[in-house]
């Protein structure tokens, strides 16, 4: 990864506090680090002209040049059709392209404009000489209902260790402080995959993994006494017992200060939840949403801006 010569965290943070939290691309990423991203690109098509946000060639060639200043080693995807759909705004030959097994899903009609949908996976890129090691496709997520999404999971060879991401597209609807007190058919199917998320979670902390959990939660984890960050942060029935010390938790939601990027929500559903483990090579005060050139609701190049941390 070519990346101009650029401040560190620290010098950035020191002479510019407020600037920590930026939501232009980065200066605190170096050379030798590596950047996460994820990002729901909003229905991304192999035809654009087709789909629930069909897009002009300009609008592509403005995702391409989005894409690329992110400066991203790996991006975690959402709401994309296929890899096809991926090779219209990244280089095959330049990032591997991995995408969810998921069956498609019946179509139907697109709210506001009458088209029909196109496939809503979740996706990999990762830039090429990255080692993929393995992937792994978690369709426990969606073999719950048809439509739901399923859990995509890639482990890369990163300066002699494994870094497991697993990337996620939660189901929407369910935006309440506790999901196990709500009757909405959302919530019930949420509380039906957040005990496999927990379970992986778990599973990750056991063996001690560098893990990182990423994606478009349709659920706000930031919210004061949010059950669903508590089930995830604790063992069973650990939850309800301490619901304010985090001192046994085994990761930390990177974004936890951040505000959104939408104009019109600012509680944040996208997340990026890193292992313990990863802290000593974290950059702090690295994570950040990458806004776009215009963030007109109805002009953002889609209804989600990508989130971005650094490791060293």
């Amino acid at each position: 990864m070519n990346h101009p010569v650029k401040l560190s965290a620290l010098a950035l943070c020191t002479l510019l506090t407020s600037a920590c939290n930026a939501t232009n691309p980065s200066d605190t990423q170096s050379d030798t680090g590596l950047r996460v991203v994820t990002w729901n690109i909003e229905h991304l098509a192999a035809d654009n002209t087709k789909g629930c946000k069909p897009r002009t060639q300009n609008e592509i060639s403005a995702l391409k040049k989005y894409a690329s200043s992110l400066e991203a080693d790996v991006i975690a995807f959402q709401e994309v059709g296929s890899i096809k759909a991926l090779e219209n705004i990244f280089d095959k030959s330049q990032w591997q392209l991995i995408i969810s097994d998921r069956k498609d899903s019946p179509s139907y009609t697109c709210r506001g404009n009458g088209l029909t949908s196109t496939q809503q996976k979740v996706a990999f890129a990762v830039k090429k000489p990255l080692n993929v090691e393995k992937v792994i496709h978690h369709n426990q997520f969606s073999d719950i209902q048809v439509g739901l999404r399923s859990g995509l999971e890639v482990q890369i060879g990163y300066a002699g260790k494994t870094l497991d991401l697993l990337n996620v597209h939660l189901k929407s609807g369910c935006f309440v402080d506790d999901y196990r007190r709500s009757d909405k058919k959302s919530c019930q199917l949420l509380a039906k995959q957040v005990p496999l998320l927990d379970y992986w979670v778990e599973s990750k902390s056991a063996e001690q993994a560098n893990f990182i959990v990423l994606g478009d939660f349709n659920h706000r984890l930031t919210a004061p006494y949010n059950r669903v960050s508590r089930d995830l942060y604790y063992p069973d029935g650990l939850a309800n017992k301490a619901p304010n010390n985090l001192s046994k938790a085994t990761f930390f939601n990177a974004n936890q200060m951040l505000t959104g990027c939408h104009p019109y929500y600012p509680a944040p559903i996208d997340h990026v939840l890193v292992s313990n483990t990863l802290k000593p090579v974290y950059v702090k005060g690295s994570v950040q949403f990458h806004y776009f050139d215009n963030m007109e609701p109805k002009k953002m190049l889609s209804d989600h801006c990508a989130l971005s941390i650094d490791l060293n």
